[in-house]
């Protein structure tokens, strides 16, 4: 029993150890062959977003110290999204899919008023396809990490590299992760004659330290510069009174444009963990929490925990409990009754204020040795539910309750090793 709680342990702070957005593995491969396959279904209330996610995950070891990794993802996105935020006593209503026809140019606004949000004029489809190919090389102490990906869409392209680096010392109970990442995208509409690029690169860096046989901390690090097109081009906003000296894009309606937001952005976060067996019940706790701001004044907390619980053999129970919250980018508004002056402007709802509280649960089967051609089997399944709602913002509510919905998420899995 006491080898069984033993790799049970390892088994759960494996995962811990992978710092967010870097591959901090242990210095050395198992060399072992594993395949993972999964699928999520994601539904907004309301039916107005679903997406379907199909991904896998391939390693195959070359020797006893390089390994080969691939992954892929198509994400197949069907529903109606909102394009811009109006004064409710502007909006000329119809009975089309949007439900507006047209905005009332003559009326004046404040900014107290209520406001509707358009929709796309019909349901949009599109599917994504997304490749990352990677080598791992694997000293004593020391795992060198590098990977290419590739991300398709019918308008929008995305390259990037990541490499990075693992140091393990002090007789393995810590670990120094280092990485390097760059993006380099297009995005052309399909309603509008378009084609912007925009580039991006990461700095990463992480600390993990076994404080003991039952638990485990670590620190990380990063920071993020874009440039370039950083504007949704499927957006529009509502602004008052613009004079004709600007470089906006004409919207379609009265007073309506397309978004701009600025043309660099920089973004740091700090992500702080804890693991902590407990023998007694055979599983483990996972508590983390991340800090995140940006040049555009949002900051973000987020607070996670994960309980991992063993029931009868082979079988594990995870539940999950997390909530988000985040202020609203300092040009962000439902719509603009005067100009700024900086002629930043956006609408869209994942720059305003709200937060999101979740709880999900998976369950998890493991066959080991189940036929002579792999080591185990492993099936999983799982159910997420949120709450995304201006209400939920810490420090209190700072939007409309235009960003409130819910959504759901299930999951499946399978995960063969050989």
């Amino acid at each position: 029993m006491a080898a069984t709680k033993t790799n049970a342990l390892h088994a759960l702070t494996a995962a811990a150890l992978a710092l967010p957005g870097m591959s901090a593995k242990a210095a050395a491969s198992d060399y072992q062959a594993k395949t993972d396959i999964q699928y999520g279904h994601y539904r907004e209330s309301d039916d107005r977003i679903s997406v379907d996610i199909y991904q896998g995950m391939t390693v195959l070891p070359i020797s006893q110290s390089l390994e080969l990794q691939g992954s892929w993802v198509i994400d197949s996105f069907s529903g109606a999204t909102p394009v811009l935020t109006l004064p409710a006593s502007v909006a000329q209503t119809s009975s089309g899919a949007s439900g507006i026809s047209g905005v009332d140019g003559d009326k004046t606004v404040s900014g107290g008023e209520q406001a509707v949000q358009v929709m796309t004029g019909a349901s949009t489809r599109e599917t994504r396809y997304g490749v990352d190919i990677g080598l791992s090389y694997f000293l004593d102490n020391l795992s060198f990490h590098a990977s290419g990906k590739r991300s398709e869409e019918p308008d929008y392209l995305s390259h990037g590299y990541h490499v990075g680096v693992d140091w393990d010392f002090n007789r393995k109970l810590n670990t120094l992760s280092l990485g390097f990442g760059q993006n380099f995208d297009r995005v052309e509409p399909t309603t509008r004659p378009l084609s912007e690029e925009k580039n991006e690169y990461q700095i990463q860096l992480g600390l993990s330290q076994i404080l003991g046989k039952k638990s485990l901390f670590r620190l990380s690090a990063g920071y993020t510069h874009g440039s370039g097109y950083l504007s949704n081009p499927y957006k529009k906003v509502f602004i008052q009174g613009l004079d004709t000296d600007h470089n906006l894009q004409d919207g379609g309606f009265n007073h309506v444009f397309y978004e701009n937001r600025p043309d660099k952005r920089d973004q740091w976060s700090v992500s702080l963990g804890y693991i902590r067996y407990f023998s007694a019940l055979d599983s483990a706790l996972h508590l983390d929490y991340r800090y995140f701001t940006d040049s555009w004044d949002i900051a973000s907390h987020t607070f996670e925990a994960v309980y991992h619980q063993p029931l009868a053999e082979d079988w594990m129970l995870i539940p999950r409990l997390r909530y988000y919250s985040q202020n609203q980018a300092r040009f962000y508004r439902d719509f603009y009754t005067t100009p700024r002056k900086d002629h930043h402007y956006s609408s869209d709802f994942r720059l305003a204020g709200f937060g999101v509280l979740s709880g999900g649960i998976k369950l998890s089967r493991e066959w080991r040795h189940a036929n002579k051609l792999t080591e185990s089997i492993k099936l999983e399944a799982g159910f997420e539910y949120s709450a995304h709602a201006a209400a939920l913002q810490l420090g209190g509510q700072t939007a409309s309750e235009l960003t409130d919905f819910n959504y759901v998420l299930f999951s499946g899995a399978i995960k063969i090793k050989f």
